[in-house]
């Protein structure tokens, strides 16, 4: 680790225990899931705080962002976050899973508002036009659909930070979205998770990404990248495409994640964030400490924690997994 990376916001992390909510992807193997992130037999079937805290030892990390892990109930989920997001020695926001084409969006809406740590909510809309399996969403035409767009509309004046997780072919659509609601700011996932990593497509997708970035209330989260790029990703394979990303949308509206514990299924926290650090050396101090917290400390709102909560959440150097 460098010596000189700043206090760490986990964007995208998952914590999740299939007793206390029931996750159908650990109850039978699902091929839809296995198609996103590979071959998922390895993945731990708990993940808990004092596991992340194991697989982060190390590494200054001083606040997280816990996304949904796409359980049968989404609401029990996040109460059951909000509960552990309010013991948590390190400070935590929360993104819960709605559905904008649901009837019952309202409610779960007001649901959610129960929940002081939740900031912000998502929705898996991956598509892919000529891998059946690689498909999240119900139908393929929901960006445009008016019905799931009025539903988006409904969490304006919530403060609610939304997640919009698509393919990159699906990123015209997801401008057009994101124009449409300018009082609505946009988590743009995964980069816009490329599918076809070639030169043409690479332009295509620079483009697009360029074009999201004229909008002020977009956010990119740069995480996963093993699910774009596969578990075997190299640093040079990445580089690219994460430079571009701050090139587009510049190291203040750019935040990097982790995507524990679905990156343990390739080389985990430690090659990852080391990966991250060499990456942007060429950035400022001030730059660096937007990307690796401070941006997405602000975006989700994750309160800062004291130096004495944060050393109390560390594991000790006897706790460590080598």
């Amino acid at each position: 680790m460098s010596a000189t990376v700043p206090p760490i916001v986990d964007a995208h992390f998952h914590l999740y225990d299939p007793r206390a909510n029931r996750y159908g992807v650990f109850e039978r193997m699902d091929a839809i899931f296995e198609a996103l992130v590979g071959d998922y037999a390895a993945l731990p079937r708990t993940f808990l705080l004092d596991d992340y805290l194991r697989a982060s030892a190390g590494w200054p990390v001083d606040g997280l962002v816990w996304h949904e892990f796409i359980s049968e109930d989404p609401v029990s989920e996040v109460a059951w976050a909000e509960r552990l997001a309010a013991a948590s020695p390190l400070p935590m926001a929360l993104v819960g899973l709605v559905d904008f084409a649901d009837s019952g969006l309202e409610a779960r809406l007001d649901a959610y508002r129960g929940h002081p740590h939740l900031t912000a909510v998502r929705q898996h809309l991956a598509w892919d036009a000529q891998r059946p399996l690689r498909r999240m969403a119900r139908r393929p035409d929901l960006l445009t659909d008016p019905a799931w767009r009025a539903g988006v509309a409904l969490i304006e004046g919530t403060s609610l930070r939304c997640g919009l997780e698509v393919f990159a072919p699906q990123l015209p659509d997801l401008l057009e979205v994101v124009r449409l609601n300018p009082g609505i700011d946009f988590t743009i996932a995964l980069m816009g998770w490329p599918t076809d990593l070639g030169p043409e497509a690479f332009a295509r997708w620079r483009s697009d990404i360029t074009a999201l970035a004229r909008c002020d209330n977009a956010c990119a989260s740069i995480s996963a990248v093993e699910c774009i790029f596969g578990t075997a990703w190299s640093e040079d394979q990445v580089r690219p495409w994460i430079l571009q990303v701050l090139e587009s949308f510049g190291p203040y509206r750019c935040m990097l994640g982790s995507h524990l514990p679905i990156s343990t299924l390739s080389y985990g926290f430690d090659t990852l964030y080391r990966a991250y650090d060499r990456i942007l050396t060429g950035c400022s101090e001030a730059e660096r400490t937007a990307l690796f917290g401070a941006t997405a400390r602000d975006w989700f709102r994750v309160p800062q924690a004291s130096a004495a909560a944060v050393q109390s959440a560390r594991p000790s150097t006897s706790q460590v997994i080598q």
